[in-house]
Protein backbone atom coordinates (compact mmCIF):
# COMPACT_ATOMS: atom_id res chain seq x y z
CA UNK A 1 0.00 0.00 0.00
CA UNK A 2 1.40 3.22 -0.45
CA UNK A 3 1.69 5.40 2.07
CA UNK A 4 2.52 8.71 0.72
CA UNK A 5 3.01 10.64 -2.70
CA UNK A 6 5.04 13.25 -3.46
CA UNK A 7 3.23 16.22 -5.54
CA UNK A 8 6.15 17.93 -8.01
CA UNK A 9 4.78 20.97 -10.23
CA UNK A 10 6.41 22.16 -12.63
CA UNK A 11 5.91 26.08 -14.12
CA UNK A 12 6.79 25.32 -17.70
CA UNK A 13 3.98 27.76 -18.82
CA UNK A 14 6.56 30.68 -19.20
CA UNK A 15 8.01 31.89 -22.51
CA UNK A 16 11.62 30.89 -21.25
CA UNK A 17 12.27 27.61 -19.34
CA UNK A 18 14.74 29.32 -16.95
CA UNK A 19 11.85 30.82 -15.02
CA UNK A 20 10.49 27.72 -14.40
CA UNK A 21 10.34 26.15 -11.29
CA UNK A 22 9.90 22.77 -9.69
CA UNK A 23 8.30 22.17 -6.08
CA UNK A 24 7.41 19.34 -4.11
CA UNK A 25 5.52 18.50 -1.23
CA UNK A 26 5.44 15.09 0.04
CA UNK A 27 1.52 14.15 1.70
CA UNK A 28 1.46 11.40 4.37
CA UNK A 29 -1.11 9.25 3.11
CA UNK A 30 -1.35 6.07 5.76
CA UNK A 31 -4.56 5.68 7.39
CA UNK A 32 -6.60 8.18 5.43
CA UNK A 33 -10.07 7.65 3.62
CA UNK A 34 -10.12 8.57 -0.13
CA UNK A 35 -12.07 12.23 0.73
CA UNK A 36 -9.11 12.53 3.22
CA UNK A 37 -6.56 12.06 0.82
CA UNK A 38 -8.47 13.92 -2.29
CA UNK A 39 -7.98 16.86 0.08
CA UNK A 40 -4.69 16.83 1.21
CA UNK A 41 -3.80 16.27 -2.09
CA UNK A 42 -5.19 18.99 -3.45
CA UNK A 43 -4.06 21.34 -0.34
CA UNK A 44 -1.06 20.56 -1.43
CA UNK A 45 -1.28 20.88 -5.33
CA UNK A 46 -2.35 24.43 -4.27
CA UNK A 47 0.57 25.32 -1.97
CA UNK A 48 2.98 23.69 -5.04
CA UNK A 49 1.71 25.32 -7.79
CA UNK A 50 1.45 28.84 -5.90
CA UNK A 51 5.07 28.63 -5.46
CA UNK A 52 5.90 27.50 -9.25
CA UNK A 53 3.66 30.10 -11.16
CA UNK A 54 3.97 33.15 -8.78
CA UNK A 55 6.21 35.17 -11.49
CA UNK A 56 3.87 34.01 -14.23
CA UNK A 57 2.74 36.43 -16.60
CA UNK A 58 -1.02 34.93 -16.73
CA UNK A 59 -0.59 33.75 -12.94
CA UNK A 60 -4.37 32.87 -12.14
CA UNK A 61 -4.80 30.63 -14.82
CA UNK A 62 -1.05 29.38 -14.89
CA UNK A 63 -1.98 28.10 -10.98
CA UNK A 64 -5.25 27.16 -11.84
CA UNK A 65 -4.42 24.62 -15.18
CA UNK A 66 -1.30 23.84 -12.51
CA UNK A 67 -3.80 22.97 -9.64
CA UNK A 68 -5.94 20.87 -11.64
CA UNK A 69 -3.02 18.93 -13.51
CA UNK A 70 -0.67 17.90 -10.75
CA UNK A 71 -4.01 16.74 -8.58
CA UNK A 72 -5.11 14.84 -11.57
CA UNK A 73 -1.83 13.51 -11.95
CA UNK A 74 -1.28 12.55 -8.12
CA UNK A 75 -4.28 11.10 -7.50
CA UNK A 76 -4.10 8.58 -10.55
CA UNK A 77 -0.85 7.57 -9.33
CA UNK A 78 -2.45 6.77 -6.22
CA UNK A 79 -5.31 5.05 -7.79
CA UNK A 80 -2.63 2.72 -9.61
CA UNK A 81 -0.35 2.20 -6.61
CA UNK A 82 -3.83 0.74 -4.74
CA UNK A 83 -5.10 -1.21 -7.72
CA UNK A 84 -4.01 -4.83 -7.04
CA UNK A 85 -1.32 -5.88 -9.36
CA UNK A 86 -2.03 -8.98 -12.46
CA UNK A 87 0.13 -11.31 -10.73
CA UNK A 88 -1.73 -11.13 -7.32
CA UNK A 89 -4.67 -12.06 -9.70
CA UNK A 90 -2.93 -14.45 -12.32
CA UNK A 91 -1.62 -16.84 -9.61
CA UNK A 92 -5.33 -17.36 -7.94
Amino acid sequence: MIRTVVLTAVAALAVTTTAAQASSIRVPLAGKSQAQVEADVTKAARAVCFRATRNETLSLDAYQRCVKATTKVSLDTYATAQAPSDSTVAAR
